[in-house]
């Protein structure tokens, strides 16, 4: 077992210095969430399942407010855990539109969850989908834009494509890595989204029984560009279950993205497995000359028991 869990650390390793390592990649837009802290798998097929339970999160996210075009996200995640094997299995659904570009995605993933020390798991994960792009171009817009690679432009593309990743996660600390948007795209026109790099680390701190503290940054590659995220979660509690966990009421939080914007963040438990949150960003630079509104996301979860017991899934393979 030692000699397995240190094959798969190594293979980790090789992977975030790919992450870092990167070059050059396609050149075309992706769907951009700021609460993806609060939903990792959304990124990482390695973080399927990442909580342990069986969660439903659904996120909407209204870019650029004010502005003609302007991007609108909707992205809803299901996953559950089955501890028997190890394992979880997730769902993927997500819809933005950009201007006249509308993407569709759908995506099952699939993690496996390694036990690598007490409290501490490793998990790699795979998720393979469909994606879809529709040029809704009408013959009016060509004729106002004299284009007429407008006028040849209107239809649909697709293709397939994976993602693949991994985390790392204890009781305290998790980090995790991906590489997105593997795909086989043939069509010369298909306006496919970029390879992306992504990578992130988190620690919780409990400053005291009802405060906690979480520091979190990210690193991202696309479109030929990184940029890095840094920032904190502050976690009011009633009480913490032990010295290291929190129970939550509700969270504030910032995130600042070097040189490009800076978000707020608020979020409250309804209920013990209820969450919900809202988040504003505002752009720095050229950002900022293209909304004075900014950009509001907001958030919602609902973690349940599992799907699956010893007793109804795979009991021969056992724990």
């Amino acid at each position: 077992m030692k000699r397995m869990n240190r094959a798969l650390c190594n293979s980790v390793l090789l992977l975030i210095g790919f992450l870092v390592a990167g070059g050059p990649l396609a050149a075309q837009s992706d769907y951009d969430l700021s609460q993806r802290w609060l939903n990792e798998s959304i990124y990482n097929p390695g973080a399927t399942g990442n909580h342990f339970v069986t969660a439903l999160s659904l996120h909407a996210r209204m870019q650029w407010v004010g502005t003609d075009g302007a991007p609108l996200t909707q992205v809803a995640t299901f996953d559950t855990y089955v501890q028997e094997i190890r394992s979880a299995f997730g769902l993927l659904i997500m819809h933005d539109q950009i201007g006249y570009l509308n993407t569709y995605n759908i995506k099952a993933s699939y993690a496996y969850h390694v036990p690598v020390g007490d409290e501490k798991t490793l998990s790699l994960g795979l998720s393979a989908g469909w994606l879809n792009r529709n040029r809704d171009i009408k013959e009016n817009m060509a004729d106002e834009w004299f284009d007429p690679v407008l006028a040849r432009a209107r239809g649909a593309d697709h293709a397939p494509e994976f993602d693949f990743g991994v985390e790392f996660r204890s009781a305290i600390f998790k980090a995790g890595a991906s590489v997105r948007h593997l795909g086989f795209y043939t069509s010369s026109d298909f306006a496919a989204p970029p390879l992306t790099l992504w990578s992130y680390a988190a620690v919780q701190l409990r400053v005291t029984n009802g405060f906690g503290l979480e520091p979190r940054v990210s690193y991202n590659y696309r479109n030929d560009i990184h940029y890095i995220e840094a920032g904190a979660i502050l976690h009011f509690s009633q009480r913490a279950r032990n010295y290291y966990s929190f129970r939550d009421l509700f969270w504030l939080g910032a995130m600042y993205r070097l040189h490009q914007q800076v978000s707020v963040h608020i979020g409250l438990h309804i209920t013990p497995n209820i969450q919900a949150g809202y988040s504003f960003d505002y752009g720095f630079g050229d950002l900022a000359t293209i909304s004075d509104k900014g950009t509001h996301e907001l958030f919602f979860t609902w973690r349940f028991h599992r799907l699956f017991s010893k007793d109804t899934c795979c009991p021969a393979l056992g724990n």
